[in-house]
């Protein structure tokens, strides 16, 4: 099994509640990035996931470069970002049809159009998957608007409920009806959207992705993805790890840790000595401080690879809460 790099999905921004724990796991931590030339710096960057881009573990991946069309894209994604609501319902519609005449400057559907229009005759064929890969980087960035913006919200909710503890309790109320409603997990035709945008990427993009486990926290996605395999999953493993960063220069500890746990992760997938994973887990990592999530690992058999069956063969991961 590969324990080297996992790939996350559909999530093209890291997340340190999700890094952290299989970090400890896995060596490295791959994104795939929508554009090439768009990638967060390390200040942009949560602690953990800034650190790790810091020291080479964590990398972001561009399945389907844009080149010379690299501008226009960002352009575009610049004006979602100033005037958001114009675009959400037309981002996550439905397949873009390459036979459409009416053109506007206001929508994704004329957006797709005008990158093609300047360049040489393509088959129809090759413009359907232009008009594919554009949508597809498209939803992922328009994800990543939403996702930074419920963050936003939630943070300032959060500080909201700190500073106004002292007040009534009827204010009270309602700041926690609010921070529950921010914090609502998105809907499944959203996330299925997305995961279908993060899929095409990878298949019709010109840039393979390296060997990878596929990771992901979201039981929804997990299971749109076991649906769409069209193949019988084979459980390979469970296993708990810590779920909260808690003190101390957790660079160090991982290190340490990795170090200590390197013959059980040799052993993969041979053979794997729960009770030693779970002493050493509680020696470097203490429940107390730092709790326990889950990883969960699943294998493909191997079919045929295709648009739809991309995942085949691969080692799945599910990360959540431990139970």
């Amino acid at each position: 099994m590969n324990t080297q790099r996992l790939c996350v999905f559909p999530d093209t921004l890291p997340k340190d509640e999700i890094l952290f724990p299989l970090v400890q796991f896995f060596a490295e931590a791959v994104y795939i990035a929508p554009a090439e030339n768009d990638l967060p710096s390390k200040n942009e960057l949560p602690p953990v996931a800034g650190d790790l881009l810091e020291q080479g573990l964590l990398r972001f991946h561009c399945p389907a470069p844009l080149g010379a069309d690299q501008d226009r894209f960002l352009c575009l994604v610049k004006e979602m970002q100033q005037r958001p609501s114009d675009y959400a319902g037309l981002s996550l519609a439905g397949r873009l049809s390459r036979n459409e005449a009416t053109e506007s400057k206001n929508t994704i559907i004329s957006a797709v159009r005008r990158q093609s229009s300047g360049t040489a005759e393509k088959s129809s064929t090759d413009e359907e998957q232009t008009s594919i890969l554009w949508q597809a980087r498209l939803v992922l960035k328009l994800g990543e608007i939403v996702e930074r913006q419920e963050e936003e919200i939630r943070q300032s909710l959060r500080r909201i409920s700190l500073r106004e503890s002292s007040l009534l309790q009827a204010l009270r109320n309602d700041q926690t009806t609010a921070a529950a409603s921010a914090d609502r997990p998105a809907d499944s035709s959203r996330i299925r959207l997305r995961l279908k945008a993060w899929r095409n990427l990878i298949t019709l993009g010109s840039q393979p992705l390296p060997a990878s486990s596929f990771v992901t926290a979201d039981r929804d996605a997990f299971e749109i993805l076991m649906e769409e395999s069209g193949a019988e999953s084979q459980p390979v493993l469970s296993l708990s790890l810590p779920a909260v960063l808690a003190g101390g220069n957790h660079a160090e500890k991982r290190l340490a840790f990795r170090s200590a746990a390197a013959k059980l992760l040799e052993d993969l997938p041979a053979s794997f000595d729960q009770k030693t994973w779970d002493v050493l887990l509680e020696q470097h990592y203490p429940a107390e401080e730092h709790g326990r999530c889950r990883l969960s690992l699943y294998c493909l058999p191997k079919v045929k690879v295709t648009p739809q069956v991309l995942l085949s063969g691969r080692v799945i991961c599910i990360l959540e809460p431990q139970a």
